[in-house]
């Protein structure tokens, strides 16, 4: 093996370790207010769900480096490699850029609107960044390392729609919960407690395009540094003639 597949191995492992950690955390026993005991738990927040996407992802990342395969070329891909390569496309990419991203903009422009001031107390800068810092850098990382082929369009943006569509259904599930329970509109985030009906679905239209745009970037990222692969190795494979 290459060595950039053993350094390919040690993203995987330590940001999986990293995720791991992160997910250990009972982030429900810090929420303040009605959040406390509303339906969902944790599991209500894109924060979480994508520590559990990203840590499934890079043990499947490991696996793959001892059972699957790691090339560029198509007809020598193994199920496991198209799996990974699937995963990353359609949802591991956009999503770990997307709350990355969206966290931190979001955390510059008004902080209390996704992450107030009396969390610091109780959330450590350390766990911070594990849930919203390494993902987006560590799978932007993993792509100089990992030799992926996105799938047709048409497949990826089905499964990127399907997760964005899901998640947006779910926190509208527990919005209606939490009105049940509650007799008060109260939404995962507070930025949406303070928006109208109107911005409110302009909000959720913006991420999903959001979300489209950082699918493109992540697959002319990758066709980048696939060309540039090829050309190397057409390159040697000049050298040895």
């Amino acid at each position: 093996m290459a060595f950039r597949d053993y350094i390919g191995l040690l993203i995987s492992i330590s940001t999986a370790a990293a995720m791991f950690w992160g997910c250990s955390f009972e982030i429900q026993q810090i929420m303040m207010g009605e959040l406390v005991t509303a339906a969902g738990g944790k599991y209500k927040f894109l924060t979480i769900l994508n520590m559990y996407l990203q840590m499934f992802y890079y043990i499947l990342c490991i696996i793959n480096f001892f059972f699957g395969s790691n090339t560029i070329e198509l007809e020598k891909r193994t199920k496991l490699q198209k799996l990974r390569d699937f995963l990353f496309a359609g949802v591991v990419f956009p999503i770990g850029t997307f709350v990355c991203i969206s966290f931190w903009g979001l955390y510059h422009f008004d902080r209390k609107l996704i992450y107030p001031e009396a969390l610091d107390k109780l959330v450590s800068p350390l766990l911070n960044h594990v849930m919203h810092t390494v993902p987006g850098v560590a799978i932007w990382l993993e792509n100089l390392f990992h030799y992926h082929r996105y799938p047709s369009r048409l497949a990826g943006f089905l499964c990127l729609l399907t997760a964005t569509g899901a998640y947006t259904a779910w926190i509208h599930y527990l919005h209606h919960l939490h009105w049940l329970e509650f007799k008060m509109s109260l939404w995962v985030y507070p930025i949406l407690n303070e928006l109208s009906f109107m911005y409110r679905y302009l909000f959720f239209l913006g991420s999903t395009l959001f979300s489209v745009g950082l699918y493109l970037i992540g697959e002319m990222y990758t066709i980048f540094l696939t060309g540039l692969r090829i050309e190397n190795a057409e390159r040697k494979k000049k050298k040895n003639q």
